[in-house]
């Protein structure tokens, strides 16, 4: 039998052939600093042929290879009692929500950390990249795959009371991503 052999450190191993997947491109891509015209993100691959592949003939992998993280530590009193070392998303970054369904991302405005005035800090839990693939237009089958990646921020969104993802993008979010697609069946 021929393919590519995949070993990992416990001696664990795979066969990769044509019948469990084709590799048909790959790379290292430098993600946009802004938005598609239609509010989606990212950069798309397109794959061979003409004709729509099926999405689950797709094995799409991407791996964040120079990541920025955005926020503000500060420290603030209440009740005499001084909090040093808090994260906060910071106002005048661009930071996105982004819709999982549709792809599309919006525009967020972190609080400007107004004393006394507890619904304009926005507190951070965790930041970390994150990259993934869409596919635009029809998701049964695709002609190709849209490469994305972000920072990401999990965060208490004060005004709003509740907790949320947000992104920074390009080069203050994920500046460079590596990725491979792998065809099977075809």
């Amino acid at each position: 039998m021929y393919g590519l052999r995949v070993q990992d450190n416990s001696g664990n191993v795979a066969l990769l052939t044509p019948k469990i997947g084709r590799l048909i491109s790959g790379g290292t891509l430098t993600m946009p600093n802004a938005l598609n015209g239609d509010d989606t993100y990212g950069t798309d691959i397109d794959l061979p042929g003409t004709e729509g592949i099926p999405v689950g003939d797709l094995t799409v992998l991407t791996y964040p290879s120079n990541v920025h993280v955005r926020a503000i530590i500060e420290s603030w009193s209440w009740a005499d009692n001084l909090f040093p070392f808090s994260w906060y998303a910071q106002e005048g970054i661009s930071y996105y929500t982004k819709n999982d369904t549709t792809g599309v991302m919006t525009a967020w405005a972190a609080g400007a950390r107004v004393t006394n005035d507890a619904d304009t800090w926005d507190g951070m839990c965790n930041a970390f990249p994150l990259t993934g693939w869409d596919t635009p237009g029809d998701p049964a089958t695709v002609t190709s795959v849209r490469i994305w990646a972000a920072t990401t921020y999990i965060i208490y969104d004060a005004s709003a009371s509740d907790f949320k993802a947000i992104y920074t993008i390009g080069d203050v979010g994920v500046e460079t991503v590596s990725y491979m697609i792998a065809l099977k069946n075809h």
